[in-house]
């Protein structure tokens, strides 16, 4: 899992719907206002994190975390106003995320990102992976390839199996832990938001980074145990009092049995391609 690399989107918004204050008797009410329920500020950004590494006494050689990147653009102001002048450059969000958005950012900002903060240690073969997501289609153009294949690299796009969310650390993990450390902050706009989301993600410890990436072994092992569904809940394995105490595996055993009950189980529900050419020419020899 050391050469794998998760990424997926989120929506970040400016505020939270409810949010709950603690106020002295003579304390304000931290009033918020916003122009519709249906129209809040919000941006969507793509995250990259990858398995962190430490040594064998414990140090970080790596916290596998390569970097979230907001969905915005440029715009030109074309009226003045109270806020600002005319003809100055704003950030806003992109709200169409399409596939073309996700090539952009994948080629100026994720695969660069990757590139540059690899360990060295490592073989260069990187597989990307992420859900099967309409958007998420691998570009075929020859920019896009030779970036990459360039410096060594050989990144691969892997799909993860469909109606599967436990299997993305993001998921497991990483965004709620950074979505709740945005909501201490109030941003005031866009650019603020980007500002907290980024402060939050560099604040994401690489000790829970490296707990998340744990947790995705024990969903797959109980993914197996449900041969193949997802109706499980994710299991507590008691990670901090094991790492506490020296005990924590970095990879874990799954029984063998549980692997060999899986295979006779998936022997049933496909057919050998030789059987299928088998009844495909049986099935011709009873047309002629």
């Amino acid at each position: 899992m050391q050469q794998v690399v998760h990424i997926d989107e989120k929506w970040f918004f400016l505020n939270p719907d409810t949010r709950t204050f603690y106020l002295l008797p003579n304390e304000p009410n931290p009033y918020r206002c916003q122009q519709s329920r249906r129209f809040k500020i919000k941006g969507m950004f793509m995250a990259a994190i990858g398995k962190p590494i430490f040594d064998n006494h414990g140090g970080l050689k790596h916290d596998g975390k390569y970097g979230i990147f907001p969905f915005v653009y440029e715009s030109t102001t074309k009226k003045k106003s109270k806020n600002r002048e005319a003809g100055v450059v704003e950030v806003k969000a992109t709200q169409n995320v399409n596939k073309e958005a996700i090539r952009e950012m994948l080629l100026t900002k994720v695969i660069p990102a990757i590139k540059s903060k690899w360990p060295d240690h490592l073989s260069k073969d990187v597989w990307i992976q992420w859900d099967n997501a309409r958007p998420h289609q691998i570009p075929r153009d020859d920019e896009f390839q030779e970036a990459c294949q360039s410096n060594g690299f050989n990144i691969q796009f892997i799909y993860q199996p469909a109606q599967s969310p436990d299997l993305n650390v993001l998921d497991l993990g990483l965004f709620n832990v950074i979505q709740s450390i945005q909501y201490q902050s109030f941003p005031r706009n866009l650019k603020e938001l980007i500002e907290k989301v980024t402060e939050a993600y560099e604040l994401f410890n690489p000790v829970l980074n490296k707990r998340c990436w744990i947790t995705l072994q024990c969903c797959m092992e109980e993914i197996l145990k449900d041969q193949g569904g997802n109706n499980f809940s994710p299991p507590h394995k008691g990670k901090k009092r094991l790492e506490r105490l020296g005990m924590l595996p970095e990879v874990l055993q799954v029984d063998r049995g549980l692997v060999q009950q899986i295979v006779e189980y998936l022997n049933t529900i496909f057919i050998p391609a030789g059987e299928v050419n088998q009844e495909d020419e049986a099935m011709q020899v009873d047309a002629d």
